[in-house]
């Protein structure tokens, strides 16, 4: 964020790859005189418990959920080592969050 802000090259907005980034840059931000959503909108992901206290919108994800599914998978894999190993897609469900540091486009 702080090169962003060097540069004078400010998108409209950020999404940050985990709620603690977003953190950070908001601390820039609030560093250089300038808030969300009024001057960058910005997001997270992970729901992490201070997003709730600061306003920060972000994408929660089901972490005990993604744990637990990817420990039954090793142990599949380990139990059953001779089968074919396939790449294969799973998903779990997500939800954006949207608190006060995003506002839609004008």
């Amino acid at each position: 964020m702080n090169e962003l802000i060097a540069h004078r090259s400010l998108p409209t907005a950020v999404f940050a790859d985990c709620d603690e980034a977003a953190f950070g840059a908001l601390m820039a931000m609030r560093e250089h005189g300038l808030s969300a959503p009024k001057n960058v909108s910005v997001i997270g992901i992970d729901d992490h418990p201070m997003s709730w206290f600061l306003g920060l919108s972000t994408v929660a994800q089901p972490v005990a959920d993604q744990g637990a599914f990817a420990a039954n998978l090793l142990v599949d894999r380990l139990q059953n080592a001779d089968a074919p190993n396939e790449p294969s897609h799973h998903f779990l469900d997500t939800k954006l969050i949207e608190r006060k540091t995003t506002r839609r486009q004008r």
